[in-house]
């Protein structure tokens, strides 16, 4: 009984540390539109934004880290109607995964401006379909909450690495990066 509760242990331990690597080779992100970029405007959001650079150099990584505290730190699930603008959402706190991936793509998109990155680094906010081994998950559902999902993209042109978020996935998993063919 004690060898199988310590495998037991050691199973549960396993999954929680590696469960990054195991979502992104077991599920799947493909892009089926995309949405434009909200500028923040929220003159707190700015604020909480420029707390969060002080003396950084910033690179795709720091952008994408950024973004993602903010963005977590910010809002709150909710299955209702919710906005979809940032700087509403700063407020609101109240958030479906359109409007976690548009304060996500919002901060980023502030970052990269504020820090004269355009010519070098771009984000997107995307419209997706999620598939776990080649199955689209959602064809299981009828409720038009689960049509789609929302995630975004940073680019870096001069070194060619993408990075893809689930910002609604990174506040509830902690998985910070997931898995897309989207060029």
């Amino acid at each position: 009984m004690h060898k199988s509760l310590k495998i037991i242990g050691i199973s549960i331990l396993i999954l929680i540390l590696c469960r990054g690597w195991i979502y992104r080779n077991l599920i799947h992100y493909s892009q089926v539109g995309k949405r434009e970029t909200i500028t923040i405007t929220n003159k707190n959001l700015q604020k909480e934004i420029q707390k969060q650079v002080e003396n950084k150099l910033l690179d795709i990584h720091q952008i994408a880290d950024i973004a993602t505290t903010i963005t977590n730190t910010t809002l709150h699930f909710s299955t209702k109607k919710a906005s979809r603008n940032p700087n509403l959402l700063y407020t609101s706190r109240k958030a479906n995964c359109i409007g976690y991936a548009a304060m996500h793509n919002g901060v980023a998109n502030y970052l990269i401006q504020q820090n004269k990155l355009s010519n070098r680094i771009k984000t997107q906010h995307l419209i997706g379909q999620i598939s776990i081994f080649g199955i689209d998950l959602h064809d299981f559902f009828d409720h038009p909450f689960f049509r789609d999902h929302d995630f975004t993209t940073i680019k870096d042109f001069e070194t060619g690495e993408t990075i893809f978020i689930d910002p609604s996935v990174s506040d509830y998993l902690r998985i910070n990066r997931v898995t897309s063919d989207t060029k």
